[in-house]
Order: C-alpha cells, then structure tokens, then sequence
C-alpha cells in the first residue's frame, strides 16, 4: 500500500516539516493543506480552512513574534506525524518567552487535513497526556 511505503512516511514528514518551517520563515509557499484544513491549539480551534491557515503562517502577528524553532523530532503513525519542538517568542529579534509545542498532523494524501497543538510554557514539549516526552 501506498501509505505503507518509507518514501509516503518521509513526504509525510517533509509536508509537516514545511509547516514547522513557515512558522520561523512566515513563508508558506510550501505549505501544502487539504481545503478543509483545521487546526485545534489546546482545545481551542485556530484554523477554519487551508487558505485560512496559510495565510495566517504569512501575515499573523502572533507568528511574527517566533524568532526561533528548534529541537525539532518527528515520529510517524500512520497517517499522522507527531511533532516536538520549542519556540522562543520575543520582539525586534529578543527573546522574550520560550513555549514548547507538541503537534499532530494528519496527512493522508500529501496534504494536511488536520493538526492538533499542545503549547506549554517553558522548553520541553508535553504530549496530549501531560508529560514532557523522554
């Protein structure tokens, strides 16, 4: 099966990749969503559709604060990438606050159809059951 096969497992990662990417770069020219995209941050939904969430990579001021990603992970799941990394925030290149992100793309086709998000404060992700991953 196609979705079986390593090179779907490494474009799934590189599709969530380019996501993770367009938050530093606010460039999501690369960035391939379904048109019914969602995006759900801590339980609240913050993304309504593709165009919607590309634009907000490109124009949104609360991702205009990230100066930088790093400590990036993925692991595969299926359909779904997992994703750990952490963000610092600040203005005019300062940090100000570091948050790690815990985030789950589904991606069934080459696009992303859905990403749930886990921010917490401080530098080490928590996955949706609480604990800092090891």
């Amino acid at each position: 099966m196609e979705g079986d096969s390593p090179e779907s497992a490494s474009t799934r990662q590189a599709v969530a990749r380019a996501y993770i990417d367009a938050l530093a770069s606010h460039d999501a020219s690369a960035v391939q969503f379904a048109l019914g995209a969602r995006r759900v941050e801590n339980g609240v939904t913050t993304g309504f559709s593709g165009p919607g969430l590309k634009k907000g990579l490109n124009t949104a001021f609360y991702y205009r604060a990230i100066v930088d990603i790093r400590d990036i992970a993925l692991t595969e799941d299926g359909d779904t990438v997992h994703a750990t990394f952490v963000i610092d925030a600040g203005m005019f290149g300062r940090k100000l606050v570091t948050v790690g992100v815990a985030e789950s793309f589904l991606i069934p086709d080459g696009t992303i159809h859905f990403i749930r998000a886990r921010l917490s404060l401080g530098s080490r992700p928590r996955t949706r059951s609480g604990r800092k991953p090891r």
